[in-house]
């Protein structure tokens, strides 16, 4: 069974190489994180690369269907050892804020994995490498000296001189390039930029694509089938799932919604005697069948966090490589469909479900007895459908069928950040007085883009900043704000020197 396990991860690696080819969208810094993400070679013993667990087949999620079925976790490099949790996706994770408690929401919020014990995306890239159960290196040296002698090797060399000289404050003298593994301050540097490169990757646009159909619906460029609207009705009112998994763009910051909150929660799932973490080795599980996932609360030793973990991002949630495949829901993948992890939502408490794995501050006020019909179930699950990345890229079909619902409001603008001109789009839902401004980070307004009557559907204005109105304006933060007589929208720009 192992065996099988094993060969399935080593065919996902292989695959996941494919994947692994430059890209003219790339920094190079993005394009190196690629590298290194998609590197097969710096596990010990070689074969396990990032992408072996995080795949883009499945939204840079676990790949194995036979994995997925049954403890969803997934063995490293070592193959007898596993994890004790199921891969997070790591696209949409670049937009979570520092780990850090709101004092405001009386919340935890933000950080990296599923108990939050990485603050950042870049502290998160290091995890893994060092992990005896996931990449099994012995030290930061030994990742440090297989990347040097990849075949991406001089580009790092070259990208890390680089940084290096950005790291460097004006009028302090250049330290002195070295690339001896020898130097233990050369090692804590060249590991601080693999992470880092690989949480720019991570970061870009190809991780992160914003393609789905309903990007594509709040755009104005698609519309939803009467059951996808139902679902999304659903979604925003009675089945609540927009409290934590948020659906509308960000007022504040311009982006398109990511369907979490980065907040933590207690959904009151049920173990998953499946995971071979319970029968791992004492020497890395000590408690053996007894243990049990505390979650954020574990990691902290605070019983009011006990059981929560990270709310995950519902971007590509129904995503899958081929019909047949099997995906896992939840920290332990305890749910294999989201039909089934829908449904729990809607029954826990009137159904007779196994008992919560941990059974303190299970949350009862936003899940577990809904009242939804099985064809609101299948409506929510049908909405869901449409957060999955690609559809813009091949226009899928359905697109404007009769029983469509009206474009919502979108401000979007591209590139941003951007050199010299970006160009505004924006979708009305009706046809109206529409005011287009630029202001700047202290609230002055720069320039009015547009002051008029619009129709209704899919426009563009285009701000060229390197000549406004014969004014060179300086580069740094700026705001679109978009109002029109029932909302507004406002968006974050950047405007590189």
């Amino acid at each position: 069974m192992r065996r099988t396990i094993w060969a399935c991860l080593l065919i996902a690696s292989f695959l996941a190489l494919g994947w692994a080819t430059a890209s003219a969208d790339l920094t190079a810094m993005e394009q190196l994180g690629k590298d290194l993400f998609f590197d097969s070679n710096l596990s010990t013993p070689a074969g396990v690369a990032c992408a072996a667990c995080h795949a883009p087949s499945t939204a840079f999620a676990g790949p194995v269907s036979e994995l997925n079925q049954h403890g969803a976790v997934y063995p490293g490099a070592v193959h007898t050892r596993f994890g004790n949790r199921k891969p997070p996706t790591a696209a949409y994770t670049s937009f979570s804020p520092p780990f850090h408690f709101s004092e405001e929401d009386g919340l935890y919020e933000g950080g990296m994995f599923w108990d939050g014990r990485a603050d950042d995306i870049v502290e998160q890239a290091k995890g893994p490498f060092l992990n005896p159960v996931e990449m099994n290196n012995p030290n930061m040296r030994h990742v440090v000296g297989k990347v040097l002698k990849s075949d991406y090797g001089m580009s790092f060399k070259e990208g890390y001189a680089a940084w290096i000289l950005a790291q460097t404050p004006p009028g302090d003298m250049i330290p002195e390039l070295t690339f001896d593994l020898s130097d233990d301050m050369f090692i804590e540097n060249a590991y601080q930029y693999i992470a880092e490169a690989i949480a720019a990757y991570e970061t870009s646009s190809e991780v992160n694509r914003f393609s789905s159909k309903y990007d594509a619906y709040l755009q104005g460029m698609a519309t939803l089938t009467a059951e996808e609207a139902w679902g999304l009705e659903l979604f925003e009112g009675k089945a609540m799932c927009a409290n934590c998994h948020i659906s509308e763009p960000d007022m504040d910051e311009g982006s398109p919604p990511l369907f979490t909150d980065y907040t933590y929660d207690n959904l009151g799932v049920p173990r998953n005697p499946e995971n071979p973490w319970y029968t791992m080795p004492k020497g890395f599980n000590p408690q053996g069948e007894d243990w049990t996932d505390y979650g954020l609360g574990g990691r902290l030793g605070l019983a009011d966090e006990m059981g929560k973990v990270k709310v995950p991002t519902l971007r590509n949630v129904a995503m899958k490589p081929y019909d047949g495949f099997v995906q896992a829901y939840t920290h332990n993948g305890y749910f294999k469909s989201l039909e089934d992890i829908v449904h729990f939502y809607n029954t826990r408490d009137v159904e007779m479900w196994p008992a919560p794995e941990v059974p303190m501050n299970v949350n009862s006020d936003e899940l577990g007895n809904l009242g939804l019909s099985a064809a609101e179930e299948a409506a929510l699950v049908a909405f869901m459908g449409t957060l999955t990345d690609g559809w813009m890229d091949g226009m899928a079909p359905g697109v404007t069928p009769a029983t469509a619902v009206t474009p919502r409001l979108l401000l979007n603008s591209s590139p941003n950040p951007f050199h010299g001109a970006t160009e505004i789009r924006f979708a009305l839902p009706e046809a109206g007085r529409v005011t287009l401004s630029v202001f700047d980070v202290s609230g002055r307004r720069v320039r009015s883009l547009l002051a008029g009557d619009r129709l209704a559907g899919p426009q563009a204005v285009t701000w060229d900043a390197t000549n406004d109105r014969g004014v060179q304006v300086a580069p740094g933060v700026y705001f679109f704000r978009m109002q029109t007589a029932q909302n507004h929208r406002v968006q974050r720009v950047v405007l590189l020197p």
